[in-house]
């Protein structure tokens, strides 16, 4: 068995426990992946909730105890830390090099590092499962669900494998990706000079030389500034911690949060119905003497289809509509989200 074999195949064992069992969402719920309120990790008798980015996060930090970040952005500009197993400028992934447990990137955010929208977990058979939209996660046929996107904007280009085994190919070199070495005082390379386009993007200043790819005096010192702001020892060495804090000031100034993107296509906003009562009735009609489809809980957020004279909503629920009272919800504007 590969070193960590068994881990992997645990990560996508406990994405595949929540197939539909999880509401979309967005919000401070997502956390929640392993249900609510317990969110034991194995469990799958609660009703959870998620995104597709905390989904495979949850599954994988449960599995190996490996946080990849807490959004696609965010793994993505740490990919460093995994393997990138696989990469294409076409519309499909190799499977021959893809393990059960490998994440699947797709493009869709113009907004955010390498395009990235969208995270599938790769749970083996030609499958790959994850959530975004609705209940889910769900599971799709991967050749198929790639072809869906199959866009310049919106298709499959990178595979991850965050629980990696020594010896797996694809570790960047020492000029490749920022973030994967300590960087110093007589540093070249190009991961140098991503550092130096983030810090004047950010505001720090590099006059005499600018991004010039050599880790000098005046980038040393830049980087000292950077860690004096975020409390951190400015020795102005570029370790761990600074890099963390680096991503995350550029996540503030991109006006990013903690959450999945949507597919990266312009499109106006969409109005949601997000629940603010209990536990409340969804009906078959506007009204309580119409019959209960379901229950819906506070907290969760449905696509909003129409409003009755009388004040109810009606929304979209897997592939059926019901109406719930406007007392215990309230209609939003949302952006349209992947599905």
């Amino acid at each position: 068995m590969a070193d960590n074999e068994g881990l992997r195949d645990l990560a996508s064992d406990l994405m595949l426990g929540r197939v539909r069992k999880n509401s979309y969402t967005q919000g401070g719920n997502r956390k929640y992946f392993f249900g609510k309120p317990d969110n034991t990790p194995g469990n799958t008798t609660q009703k959870g909730y998620s995104d597709c980015s905390s989904a495979v996060q949850a599954a994988i930090q449960a599995a190996a105890g490996i946080d990849i970040g807490s959004n696609t952005n965010a793994q993505i500009k740490n990919r460093a830390n995994g393997v990138v197993v696989d990469e294409t400028s076409g519309y499909y992934p190799d499977e021959s090099k893809l393990l059960p447990g490998d994440c699947l990137y797709f493009k869709g955010n113009t907004s955010h590092t390498l395009d990235v929208g969208h995270v599938e977990m790769y749970v083996g058979g030609g499958q790959c499962c994850g959530h975004g939209s609705g209940t889910g996660p769900t599971v799709k046929n991967l050749r198929e669900y790639c072809k869906s996107r199959a866009t310049s904007k919106r298709r499959y280009f990178m595979a991850i494998r965050w629980i990696a085994d020594q010896g797996d190919g694809g570790v960047p070199d020492e000029d490749s990706t920022l973030g994967s070495r300590l960087l110093k005082r007589g540093s070249s390379g190009t991961d140098v000079r991503d550092l130096q386009t983030y810090l004047l993007e950010l505001g720090y200043e590099l006059p005499k030389y600018g991004a010039d790819g050599y880790y000098g005096a005046e980038t040393e010192e830049a980087v000292k500034q950077f860690q004096r702001a975020h409390d951190l020892d400015a020795d102005g060495d570029y370790g761990p911690l600074t890099h963390a804090a680096l991503m995350a000031a550029l996540d503030a100034l991109n006006g990013d949060a903690p959450t999945d993107e949507d597919d990266g296509d312009t499109q106006p906003a969409v109005p949601i119905v997000a629940i603010t009562g209990g536990s409340v009735y969804a009906r078959k009609g506007p009204d309580t003497s119409y019959g209960i489809i379901t229950i819906v809980h506070e907290g969760e957020t449905y696509p909003h289809i129409a409003t009755a004279r009388n004040g109810w909503y009606c929304i979209a629920i897997d592939d059926t509509t019901a109406w719930v009272s406007n007392k215990y919800s309230v209609l939003q504007e949302n952006e349209i989200q992947e599905a």
